[in-house]
């Protein structure tokens, strides 16, 4: 009986050395409301996420298992995600590979990044979004003017080479940046002809020949152009910014400190697992010494 910690003990240690070394990968991924930590987990343990880290890293073979959804259970079994008050999720990988689990959680948290910018959930994204919708419109529009344009034939082409056609230019790319900026509608506000003709005909007496619609016509097409450029321009700002409403705080990098097993702990506890048992014994032993003298004096 005094032997049984020691043997507890020595049993423990016997099986912590056969123990591989484990680390701790850790990423740490900034994800704003209106998602926040708690849904970027949520997306993080998809189980096509998952599936595609299973895939992209066989994790079967690597685990030792048989099958995708073994695969998963274990990359379960070795992820740890826990969501912050400060937006920060943060995405811990544990293996016997240190450098291993850094690029699982590296990947991970980068794949959980791209699918929140996917969702367009965020302001920017959400700009970014609108933005690419109103370009779509305004393409529609600029090959509707190239159109109108060609079928008014040479007399605007010729007039489209001329200095007149630069000042209408300018009057357009001024109307549609102060459309863009106040994201406005794409369409050209009448009143600004009659303001364009009268500009056009002190410059060049011979704009008096151009009839209305060809004015508008040409001055459409390069009223389009411009709202094209300048949302072309705030969608690229816009995909910028959208890329930093979601950020990895801190990337993993392969750990130097081993997360486990912590054998020292194992050991101990064993040790005390043995006493509290030898003690049990002991107690059970001369509690039945005592019933047994008890039945023999009656």
């Amino acid at each position: 009986m005094v032997f049984l910690p020691i043997i507890a003990a020595l049993a423990a240690v016997a099986v912590v050395l056969n123990m591989e070394d484990r680390y701790a990968a850790t990423s740490l991924l900034l994800v704003p409301a209106p998602l926040g930590p708690q849904g970027g987990a949520s997306v993080l343990k998809d189980n096509v996420m998952l599936g595609e880290a299973a895939a992209h890293f066989e994790l079967a073979k690597h685990y030792g298992v048989t099958g995708a959804d073994k695969a998963k259970l274990s990359l379960l079994d070795n992820l740890r995600v826990s969501a912050g008050k400060d937006g920060l999720l943060e995405v811990s990988v544990q293996d016997v590979d240190a450098a291993f689990a850094a690029r699982l959680a590296n990947y991970l948290v980068e794949q959980t990044r791209q699918r929140i910018l996917g969702l367009h959930v965020t302001e920017q994204s959400k700009k970014y979004l609108v933005l690419q919708e109103r370009i779509k419109v305004v393409q529609g529009q600029v090959s509707g003017a190239k159109r109108e344009q060609k079928q008014l034939g040479a007399v605007a082409e010729t007039f489209l080479n001329s200095g007149s056609a630069r000042v209408i230019e300018s009057f357009a790319r001024l109307e549609a940046q102060m459309n863009a900026q106040q994201m406005e509608g794409n369409s050209p506000v009448q009143s600004s002809l009659l303001q364009l003709r009268a500009e056009l005909e002190r410059s060049n007496p011979q704009v008096k020949s151009i009839s209305p619609r060809q004015l508008a016509t040409m001055r459409d097409l390069f009223f389009y152009q411009a709202t094209l450029e300048e949302l072309q321009k705030q969608a690229s700002v816009a995909r910028a910014l959208m890329s930093q409403d979601v950020q990895v705080v801190l990337p993993a990098s392969p750990p130097l400190e081993k997360a486990g097993p912590k054998r020292t702990m194992i050991v101990l506890l064993a040790g005390l697992g043995g006493l509290v048992l030898a003690v049990l014994i002991g107690l059970g032993r001369k509690l039945g010494a005592t019933l047994r003298q008890r039945l023999h004096a009656e």
